[in-house]
């Protein structure tokens, strides 16, 4: 058995707080895990998250950009972005949102993210798009010390949190990164209040997790962090819609992974996982997801 048909199995396990990081690149970074999560969460495009449904006929590709959207909206809501603002994405990915995000505002947006593949990828796209100038990447760990003395308006993150050692300290952290007045955006897949972890077991054997957050525990926790105005929209009845849209692109587009390095093994375990979690989340709705927002004391403008 080669690495690459194991790699991103973690299987019965839930990660020390120490383990986190290493587990997160090697969920994300080697060659045949971009390729697969720029199929089956991207639709061929920058951004791996999770989706906002608005018609029959959207999958993974359109309803991941309506959820750029709607996080944008929040963002500006929250505190107006303006040409002088400066936003950080937090865990940036392939930094779809961060291009996003400088193109309609004309903003400076600094991507910070754990995987040098995938910045490699940012920079490149974002000079294709003729943003470079807007576009900072960062390389690093936002479980250890990260980005010290830098200040922004904005901080945006998208299914990330999830891989905090320690969701309370990285919360604390991102106050501190922030202006008064600062805004926090971030969407994250969660548990649903009241589920327990053995019902999550099949999204935690495939993702580098220490525990799943639950939206009541991530609202407590941005109080207890320093933040106010705290608030969450409830998404979570599109989970359904989009595992499903996942394993759909699995079963139509397998062939042409696997040809394009995908590891037949590991995109069976994916197949069975995400049979497991249609199943689970149509009868049991165990997951959770949605949209955060909240602002650091301090001036409006």
């Amino acid at each position: 058995m080669t690495t690459t048909t194991t790699t991103g199995d973690f299987a019965g396990k839930q990660f020390a707080e120490a383990e986190v990081a290493t587990k997160v690149i090697e969920q994300y970074s080697e060659a045949h895990a971009r390729t697969f999560y720029k199929y089956v969460m991207g639709g061929g495009g920058y951004d791996i998250h999770y989706g906002i449904f608005r018609k029959p006929t959207d999958g993974v590709y359109e309803s991941s950009k309506a959820t750029n959207a709607a996080l944008m909206e929040t963002l500006d809501r929250t505190r107006a972005i303006t040409s002088d603002s400066v936003v950080l994405d937090l865990g940036s990915g392939h930094g779809g949102l961060s291009h996003e995000i400088a193109l309609r505002f004309k903003c400076k947006v600094h991507s910070f993210n754990i995987s040098s593949e995938q910045n490699e990828m940012n920079c490149e796209e974002a000079e294709r798009l003729g943003i470079s100038e807007l576009i900072e990447v960062s390389a690093g760990d936002f479980n250890e010390p990260w980005l010290e003395g830098k200040k922004f308006t904005h901080v945006v993150s998208c299914e990330v949190f999830c891989h905090a050692a320690s969701k309370p300290a990285l919360l604390k952290d991102v106050c501190e990164h922030l202006v008064p007045g600062g805004a926090l955006v971030f969407t994250d897949i969660m548990g649903a209040d009241g589920a327990d972890e053995k019902t999550l077991k099949d999204f935690t054997d495939r993702n580098a997790t220490t525990e799943m957050a639950r939206p009541s525990g991530y609202l407590q926790q941005l109080k207890e962090a320093g933040f106010s105005h705290c608030g969450f929209w409830d998404g979570s009845y599109n989970l359904e819609y989009y595992f499903k849209a996942m394993l759909d692109v699995c079963l139509k587009k397998g062939d042409e992974m696997v040809a394009n390095g995908v590891p037949k093994p590991y995109l069976q375990k994916w197949i069975d996982a995400l049979t497991d979690r249609v199943e689970i989340e149509s009868s049991k709705h165990v997951f959770a997801w949605g949209i955060f927002s909240a602002r650091k004391p301090g001036p409006v403008f």
